[in-house]
């Protein structure tokens, strides 16, 4: 079995915060390296989705190109995916000619097949600007809550979806002029005739989050309908046909087929015939494919892209798991860019220990409801549970090995009964971890990794070596041995979580950075190890930084 996992496209209009992170990236980079170290074959593809209104807008305002606007977040967003050590084997972008290619394949195959129609459709007109008015390039009141400021889309007052038509006293954003009324042609995607094809699917997959069936089922039962897939725009993908110069691919149509233009440009990077890529998009029972993303992303995966998928005809592979989460909060309230209610990755990454990031966001990630990163929370995770639990098992032994044994456990070992039990405690919570590593259940698998770390301290405690190091020389070589092999086996655990960490410990053990969870059961070091530099793993965070973190928000 093969693994083909990606990451939903953040979008190139700014750069990324903890509840993207926490949503769509962590999850994702935990499962594939738990997959590496299983030792299967996996590719995890992300990218920047480049296209689109908000896009366009932004540069308007600042007077500078789409192309400037995508590259410095682009950049940006990178940077924070690398901060935070989440492993892509390739980060692209959606703004490039493979994405071109293969997104107006996809639209031609849809074409040919009958599942695209036209339409004649009113739209805002600015005669001041001569355009077609997207939804986010007009402003007015809200018919629903009559706040003004509301977007053609959506208003942010009330939350609701809006249509730009039944904005009152719609405004242009470029101008400020009021738009006229006119019909512009579009292509529309047919959704309803995939409607059982995607039903019959969708009840087939027993073992999907109930957030995704429920989502889904929502939109069964109002029916699903022909949807919009271009847009009055230079910015995007062109639509390939001669009556539609002018018009580009919606964003919604063109970003998902980023994952197999990433995958493509993967395998040329890699220098392989131009026909591998295909075997992981069209094979079948012997690739699974992994989406991961956030609860707004549900219908574009679990409905919209498989319909284009199967509209193909042509044997491309459906997803075959989509672990949605909710959202993260910030400090009790929604995050909120505009309002400077976000935790940048990129500039938090700066001051603060990725690991212990990755740690806190795994501890409260928004699996099955939306859940808070709170400050205190962060630091009480740290110093709590990886500074106290963590890494003072890890420092309390290695230092007394350097102490009093100059870092090297040599001569005769005694073991005893009580030793097979702490190992089959150890064992059954290493059984239990990668269950939940395998079923993205990462919540569960920190509170496991944590109970290991427990089980170590009061084996620790309770052997006494430093009673034992003057009675029965030969025992406190056996205990050593047992928490070195503890140790060894948490760094090795721990790796999809805190790599960075992991990386560090296997040094201090002087054993090669290697993460083989097929062989987590062995025991590798016996008497005669030598032990490298011993280093802190995590520091304790103070009251005053935490004070100081509160203040940048808002």
């Amino acid at each position: 079995m093969k693994y083909l996992v990606t990451s939903a496209l953040p979008y190139a209009n700014g750069p990324i915060h903890l509840g993207h992170l926490a949503g769509a990236y962590l999850p994702a980079d935990v499962y594939v390296r738990y997959l590496r170290n299983m030792q299967r074959e996996v590719i995890y593809v992300c990218g920047t989705d480049e296209h689109g209104v908000p896009i366009t807008i932004n540069a308007e305002s600042r007077g500078i190109r789409p192309e400037d606007v995508v590259r410095e977040n682009h950049e940006k967003i990178k940077l924070g995916f690398d901060l935070a050590e989440v492993s892509f084997d390739i980060f692209s972008g959606t703004h490039c000619d493979t994405q071109v290619e293969l997104s107006q394949h996809f639209f031609n195959r849809l074409n040919e097949n009958g599942y695209i129609s036209v339409r004649e459709v009113e739209q805002l007109y600015c005669e001041h600007d001569k355009m077609f008015l997207p939804d986010r390039y007009v402003e007015g009141i809200c018919p629903i809550c009559k706040t003004p400021g509301a977007r053609g889309d959506q208003c942010d007052k009330c939350g609701n979806a809006l249509n730009t038509l039944d904005l009152i006293e719609p405004k242009c954003k470029l101008c400020g002029e009021t738009p006229v009324r006119k019909v512009s042609k579009h292509w529309f995607l047919d959704l309803d005739k995939f409607e059982k094809r995607l039903d019959d699917w969708l009840e087939s997959k027993t073992d999907w989050k109930s957030n995704v069936k429920a989502f889904c089922k929502q939109w069964f039962e109002r029916g699903l309908e022909p949807r919009g897939i271009t847009r009055d725009l230079s910015w995007g993908v062109p639509v390939p046909l001669e009556e539609a110069e002018g018009k580009v691919l919606y964003v919604w149509f063109d970003a998902p087929i980023g994952y197999v233009s990433f995958t493509k440009q993967l395998f040329a990077q890699r220098g392989l015939p131009e026909d591998e890529w295909e075997k992981w998009w069209k094979g079948g029972d012997d690739v699974k494919l992994v989406h991961f993303i956030g609860k707004d992303n549900i219908v574009f995966h679990s409905i919209i892209w498989p319909a284009m998928l199967m509209g193909q005809n042509d044997g491309w592979k459906l997803p075959d798991e989509i672990p949605a989460n909710e959202f993260l909060n910030l400090e009790g309230q929604k995050i909120s860019t505009s309002k400077n209610w976000a935790i940048w990755v990129h500039d938090f990454l700066e001051r603060f220990n990725p690991d212990s990031l990755r740690f806190y966001l795994a501890t409260i990630a928004p699996e099955t409801k939306d859940s808070d990163f709170s400050f205190k929370g962060y630091q009480d995770t740290n110093n709590g549970m990886l500074a106290a639990i963590y890494g003072n098992f890890v420092n309390r032994c290695l230092a007394f090995i350097n102490k009093f044994f100059n870092g090297r456990i040599d001569g005769d070992v005694k073991y005893m009964p009580e030793d097979d039990d702490l190992w089959n405690e150890v064992n059954a919570e290493l059984k239990t971890l990668l269950e939940c590593y395998e079923t993205f259940r990462v919540r569960d698998a920190a509170f496991h990794l944590m109970e290991i770390g427990r089980i170590a301290n009061k084996y620790f405690d309770t052997m006494a070596p430093w009673a034992l190091r003057k009675n029965d020389p030969a025992r406190c070589n056996g205990v050593f041995i047992h928490c070195l092999n503890l140790i060894d086996k948490m760094a090795t655990a721990m790796e999809p979580i805190t790599p960075a960490a992991s990386r560090k410990v296997k040094a201090m053990l002087g054993l090669p950075k290697v993460f083989d969870f097929t062989k987590i059961f062995d025991k590798n070091i016996e008497s005669g190890i030598q032990l490298g530099k011993t280093e802190i793993l995590f520091s304790m965070i103070d009251d005053d930084t935490i004070a100081a973190e509160k203040a940048r928000l808002g």
